[in-house]
This record gives C-alpha cells, structure tokens and sequence, in this order.
C-alpha cells in the first residue's frame, strides 16, 4: 500500500505549499490537487479566490519538494488543448525529476466550462471516447519525441507532423491514472492506464466483480481508493472514514488492500491529523513497490 494526499487549495498558495512540503517530509507518496476552474462548492466560496489554477500551483509544488509525486484529482481534459496539455505535463516532469502522475478524468462539471466558455460534451461516455484518444496521444506524443514527427488524427483531437518536445523525464511516459466509476471509464482504464482512481466503486464486491473480469488487466495496475483517517478518535461523520487507534487504523487499512486497492488518497481537515496518521500509522503498514 502506498499513500498520497488531498492538499487544500481554498486554503491560499502558502497554505498548500506549507502542508506540500510537510508532506514530503513525512513520507507521503503523492500530493494531489483539484483541477477547476470555480468552486464546486457554494458561491460564498467564490468571494474567498479559490480555486487557485491548478497547473501553475501544482508547479510551485514541484519546485518546493525534493520527493513527493504530483498528481491531479483529476485534470480536466476540456480546460488545455491536448497536446499542449501532453507538453506540459511532460516540462513538469522534467523540472521535478519524473515525478508526474498524470491523473487524468473527462470532466462533469458544465457550468464552470460554460462560464469559461470552454466547450463541453454533454454526453458522458462521449467524453470518455475522448478521454480515451487524448491517453492515446499523450503515449504516442511521448514515446515518439523530436526529432521524430507524430500525426494523429482522431474524432477529437488531431496533430499533423508534430516534433514533440520534451520528453518527460519518465521512460516511457509519466504513469496515467484514469478516475471515474462509470462502466465507459472502468473499460478505459483496462484498455490504457495504468491504475484507476475509484471514487464510490471500491468496495469489496465491486471490486471483486471487476478485477474477475476477463479483461483486467496483467500488467502492474494501480487501483486508488479515498479515504479520511482520524487517528485516536471513535466516531466520525466523515465519508470514507477510517478512524480509531493507530494500530485499529492500519488493520482497517490491510483489509481495504485485501480487496485489491494497493494506494490510497487521503484527506486530513488539520495538519495535525496529518502528522498523526504519518507518525503513528504509517510506520505500521508495509509499502508495497508500485511504479
């Protein structure tokens, strides 16, 4: 099992940076951020300037850790052109030494793209279709850098004679994670990825159904699961919850990776409960080696 966590971008940029930096030091896998244009929240939220644009935030975070990966919850596909998108991603991962996680979902929320105007395919599985072409052009981008030349021409997105560059730092490519439930997304992420970021799927007979199929897949394959912990507490309101003492915590955590999930993305509302779960619960739960 390994562990990322959720940073808090309403919290302002010193905030996120501060709680980044805090975990690198504790040994955190991953650090993940929002990717939206306008709160998904409340429109009281809009007053407080938050959401921060998350590429240029996730940058900052790059620059201000030494080991942490970077991933995203997730990067909406509609907000960049796609191969400016694949370039970015790959800077990134140059700059930080090839700790991208390219997380990657088709979007929901129309009204933040229709208050951008920035085009939104209403139909769902349409917007997976072309999520999929974009993971096909991100590999195929990346694996075929200058000064060789990529033409793709999809329903979606197209390049003609593209020398790309860079590179990313991560042969071949920075690991693609693909987030959603849907039944469109699940046949997704067996065909292309390299895991899968469940948001309500993962619970023991989805999963069991789902890894049972007979096209799951045989490669190494991340599944990500939520999660809250509160160390030291009995009861809580929170969804996805684990709570208890350090020891109550990570046998709830050795059963979740019972069920087939080998990462987790957590959140904590303090950093107190940060620094809890890092030194009392992490050093009680073996870290298996995931690419």
């Amino acid at each position: 099992m390994k562990f990322g966590i959720l940073l808090h971008q309403e919290r302002g940029a010193d905030a996120v940076l501060h709680e980044a930096r805090l975990a690198d030091e504790q040994g955190f896998d991953s650090v993940w951020l929002f990717d939206h244009l306008m709160s998904i929240r409340s429109d009281a939220d809009h007053a407080l300037g938050e959401p921060l644009e998350t590429f240029t935030l996730m940058t900052a975070v790059g620059a201000v850790t030494q080991r942490v990966r970077l991933a995203f919850a997730m990067l909406n596909l509609s907000f960049r052109h796609p191969p400016v998108l694949a370039k970015m991603l790959a800077t990134l991962d140059q700059i930080t030494h090839g700790r991208v996680i390219c997380s990657i979902g088709a979007g929901w929320f129309e009204e933040e793209c229709a208050a951008y105007d920035i085009p939104f395919v209403a139909d769902h599985d349409e917007r997976i279709e072309r999520e999929r072409e974009i993971a096909m052009l991100f590999k195929a981008l990346w694996t075929h850098p200058a000064p060789e030349r990529t033409t793709f021409h999809g329903r979606y997105v197209r390049v003609t004679d593209l020398p790309f560059n860079p590179a990313p730092y991560q042969r071949p490519h920075p690991p693609i994670w693909v987030g959603g439930d849907s039944v469109a997304t699940q046949r997704l992420a067996k065909e292309l990825a390299d895991g899968w970021v469940t948001l309500r799927a993962a619970t023991p007979a989805t999963l069991q159904q789902v890894r049972a199929a007979a096209d799951w897949p045989q490669r190494d394959f991340t599944i990500v699961r939520n999660a809250n912990i509160l160390v030291g507490e009995t009861a809580s309101a929170l969804p996805n919850a684990i709570v208890g003492t350090p020891r109550e915590c990570a046998e709830q955590i050795r059963e979740i990776e019972s069920w087939g999930v080998n990462y987790m993305r957590l959140g904590f509302d303090t950093l107190e409960r940060q620094t809890a779960f890092a030194n009392k619960v992490l050093p009680l739960v073996p870290v298996m080696n995931l690419s």
